[in-house]
């Protein structure tokens, strides 16, 4: 079947995320049968996607959230263990930047969500296409139900009787095991709770405390939580150390974006 391009104007009426496509976007699949649906909970895509491909590298960092949108609702409704999605996004320069989706079914049953990219890790550089070879930039997570967790947040990598408080906190929030759920936010508590955090710690805590909050979908307590730490990043701003959670701290504001 020839491939088809999805619209803008159909991309348009898409419910899950609230924007249309970017022009600079083009979403090609061979399928536009929604049963492809991936059932993957929101904070999970809007975390590891927009990190890993557009922040990390410098792959796509310009993006806006209408661009990664786009892309995120196409994944949601079409990708499929039947069915690739290709993505084009337009760059300066002679080569554009490719990402193709795909879901990989093991014999043992285990789901893995693959995100194969045209980024050359050795060169630095855009390749003509995608060549699935060990110096392309390639994410993969495995999928449980509504969880998606990248391969080095899995439970079986972790050695959690060695983490510290924030470091536990963390694994709990992304690993793949449904019950660790229950004990975030009482592990957070505990973190907060302390006397004496240093600045960088306290503010770690938060926003650890701002991932979880979204992973609940608890709204007024996001906003709150948002103005808090720009709050303490502001009184702190001569503190240093500090730059790589501001960073964090972006691209989480830039993932609420994308959830509302």
């Amino acid at each position: 079947m020839q491939r088809k391009i999805i619209t803008i104007l159909l991309l348009a009426i898409f419910t899950n995320f609230g924007y249309a496509q970017s022009e600079k976007i083009k979403i090609k699949t061979d399928h536009l049968n929604e049963s492809n649906y991936l059932k993957i909970d929101d904070f999970y895509l809007t975390h590891y996607l927009y990190i890993d491909l557009f922040l990390r590298e410098n792959l796509f960092p310009e993006a806006n959230p209408e661009d990664v949108s786009s892309i995120l609702k196409a994944l949601k409704k079409y990708v499929s263990i039947e069915n690739n999605l290709d993505i084009e996004i337009e760059k300066p320069g002679k080569r554009n930047y490719l990402i193709r989706f795909a879901i990989l079914k093991k014999d043992d049953g285990t789901e893995l969500l693959i995100a194969f990219t045209n980024w050359s890790a050795n060169k630095k550089e855009f390749e003509k296409e995608i060549k699935i070879e060990n110096d392309s930039y390639t994410r993969w997570y495995f999928l449980n139900g509504n969880k998606m967790t990248y391969r080095k947040d899995m439970s079986d990598q972790n050695d959690y009787s060695k983490m510290n408080k924030s470091d536990l906190a963390n694994a709990y929030l992304f690993d793949e095991l449904f019950e660790n759920d229950n004990a975030i936010k009482s592990t957070l508590n505990e973190i907060l709770n302390e006397g004496h955090l240093s600045v960088s710690d306290k503010i770690m805590a938060n926003l650890l405390l701002l991932k979880y909050q979204i992973f609940q979908k608890d709204n007024d307590k996001i906003n709150k939580q948002t103005e808090y730490l720009n709050e303490l990043f502001e009184t702190n701003k001569t503190e240093p150390n500090l730059r790589g959670l501001k960073m964090a701290f972006d691209a989480t504001k830039f993932q609420i974006e994308l959830t509302k």
